[in-house]
């Protein structure tokens, strides 16, 4: 008995050491994907990559980031590969193989995807991987500054009228401070773009770290995100979690001497938005706020809303960037005749900014929609959303602004491909600029990206 528990045992422990040694490295490397369910009109995709790293695949939760892979699954040495994941509220069982191809990768992949309650059906879909670089590198955000977390109690305000009238559901959100020795120099307020994953704001963060102020990044996306170009999450509500902040920290520890505030895409818009005039005589937190960074600006190409003459807010965009081009900041600035608004641009395309991108290459899946439609605010900022072709409009104030709302906007605005990833040279320029601006003060005509 004793030889044969003997045997089972080296058995066991061979099969597990043989199961290790089944992954494979020659698979590494960052995948985009999409994919297609039987009785969907079209393909998914959702801006993210699969990352295969020492044969264990993984998901980035880029874009909209909404795949969740918990456990370790391995591609093996012939390349045949099964994972099970979440995107969204819907669970995957994956497999398939991936096939090189002299120095290509790709993999056509069958999929279920399941019920959400139990006793339906799955439905049949195919997935298409393809190797699109090496395993990116991570950059580490540790260090030895202390980290102080705060829940604020925000709300979810729809739209920019919602917000006007402090109307919305209460929501808490969760904030990182850190530097708070500095909160009497002033606070640099970090607000998300339009998904839960927040290693661009870290690396914003990082980036400022050294400027003697504190710093404040609100994870807004977390408690909110369902998907990407939808009313789940909006400029509206990044406002008021900006708000939220200044008050809460204004409160349980001390008031700044001024607020600098920096977001991306739709966080650029928020960013934009708290110049109002209307805004900031409703909220006085607002007023504190002296300064604006818009990263991958997404400017609307009119504001007849009156404007505050104390906030400088910079426009931030790739000069190569089709997703959140330049030029609707120059139809903005045109329009507007805003002198404290400065155009800045830079080498480079979406994200050009963000070593957390892999380099520059133009992405034929990644979404947009300022290109095909102009964003509009009147003097009352109500918003109108016009195509570029002059076909049709949603004017806000007549027909509303939420599910119908948002079912227009994703069927008559958003299209695909933009040049987007790190580039450096512009990057360096662009960080060396706002050290320019916020520390060493000096003269906007000086400044690398000086645009207008």
């Amino acid at each position: 008995m004793k030889i044969f528990f003997l045997i089972f045992f080296l058995i066991t422990l061979s099969s597990i050491f043989a199961s290790n040694a089944e992954s494979s490295s020659k698979y590494d490397g960052a995948y985009t994907y999409t994919h297609f369910c039987k009785g969907d009109n079209n393909s998914k995709f959702d801006g993210s990559q699969f990352i295969i790293k020492n044969g264990i695949i993984s998901n980035d939760r880029g874009g909209g980031g909404r795949w969740v892979i918990k456990k370790e699954f391995k591609v093996d040495d012939e390349g045949k590969i099964k994972f099970k994941g979440i995107r969204k509220d819907r669970k995957y069982t994956v497999k398939g193989k991936l096939i090189i191809e002299g120095g290509n990768i790709t993999g056509k992949l069958s999929a279920k995807r399941h019920p959400k309650s139990s006793g339906g059906s799955y439905k049949k879909c195919e997935m298409v991987f393809k190797r699109v670089g090496n395993v990116p590198e991570k950059i580490s955000f540790e260090d030895s500054r202390e980290i102080v977390e705060i829940n604020i109690l925000s709300k979810n305000t729809n739209d920019d009228i919602t917000l006007l009238n402090n109307d919305g559901k209460d929501q808490e959100v969760r904030v990182e401070l850190r530097n708070l020795d500095s909160i009497s120099n002033g606070l640099i307020i970090i607000v998300p773009s339009s998904t839960p994953n927040m290693e661009d704001e870290l690396y914003y963060e990082k980036q400022v770290s050294g400027f003697k102020y504190a710093t404040a990044i609100v994870y807004g996306a977390e408690p909110r995100y369902q998907k990407k170009f939808t009313g789940s999450y909006t400029s509206s509500m990044i406002l008021y979690d900006a708000i939220s902040t200044i008050n809460k920290i204004s409160e349980k520890f001390s008031k700044p001497k001024e607020v600098i505030i920096m977001g991306s895409s739709t966080g650029s818009l928020a960013v934009f938005k708290s110049g109002w005039q209307d805004l900031r005589d409703k909220y006085p937190a607002l007023k504190l706020i002296t300064m604006g960074f818009m990263i991958n600006a997404a400017c609307p190409d009119q504001s007849d809303a009156k404007y505050n003459d104390n906030i400088k807010i910079y426009a931030i965009n790739g000069k190569q960037d089709e997703s959140t081009p330049p030029w609707t900041c120059k139809n903005l600035k045109n329009s507007s005749n805003n002198p404290n608004l400065h155009l800045l641009t830079y080498s480079g395309g979406h994200h050009f900014e963000s070593a957390m991108y892999p380099p520059s290459k133009y992405d034929m899946n990644s979404m947009h929609a300022l290109p095909t439609c102009s964003l509009n605010y009147k003097a009352n900022l109500h918003q109108i959303i016009k195509r570029r072709d002059g076909s049709l409009e949603w004017d806000g104030e007549k027909k509303g602004y939420k599910k119908k709302q948002k079912k227009w906007f994703n069927k008559n605005c958003i299209d695909k491909g933009t040049l987007q990833g790190y580039e450096e040279y512009g990057a360096k320029n662009f960080w060396a600029d706002v050290k320019s601006i916020i520390v060493e003060k000096k003269d906007l005509k000086s400044l690398k990206g000086y645009t207008n």
